[in-house]
């Protein structure tokens, strides 16, 4: 006789080998991952979506995508970013390494999109400059001229 636990098990396993039937393959990846580039080169608020996801699975240390901010996302796109999320864990690539000129391409969204790095996650605009970095020509001394400061540093 089995036990509930035994049954969930094997009702699980029966649903883990059901959606491994369904893997994306490195070639779907690999185009879902030069169209959501094209999105993500835009400076729109879809494109910091799709710049998060793209920048999530090239080095989630660095870069964590915001849920909330797939709802920028039209239909389509945000099936391009479920595949290349999928991709990444079917296939075990980093997107960058599915595409041509990966390598440059994902160093420049990494530029492009470094504020949203985590070190920058919450920062908002100083005060004392008005978020442009500088006072009459000089250097602001509370932001240290990058023009954003984390909430804590506003008391």
């Amino acid at each position: 006789m089995q036990t509930d636990a035994q049954d969930g098990a094997k009702a699980l396993a029966g649903q883990v080998a059901e959606e491994e039937k369904g893997l994306v393959s490195r070639d779907v990846y690999a185009a879902a991952v030069n169209k959501l580039v094209e999105r993500a080169q835009t400076s729109t608020y879809g494109g910091q979506a799709a710049a998060q996801v793209l920048l999530s699975c090239y080095n989630g240390y660095d870069f964590q995508a915001n849920l909330t901010d797939l709802n920028n996302l039209d239909r389509s796109d945000f099936e391009l970013a479920i595949t290349v999320i999928r991709g990444r864990r079917d296939t075990c690539y980093e997107p960058h390494q599915v595409i041509d000129n990966g390598s440059e391409i994902f160093l420049q969204l990494r530029e492009d999109w470094i504020h949203l790095h985590v070190a920058e996650r919450g920062k908002v605009p100083c005060r004392t400059c008005d978020g442009e970095g500088k006072i009459d020509g000089k250097q602001c001394v509370r932001c240290e001229g990058s023009g954003q400061v984390h909430p804590t540093v506003l008391r």
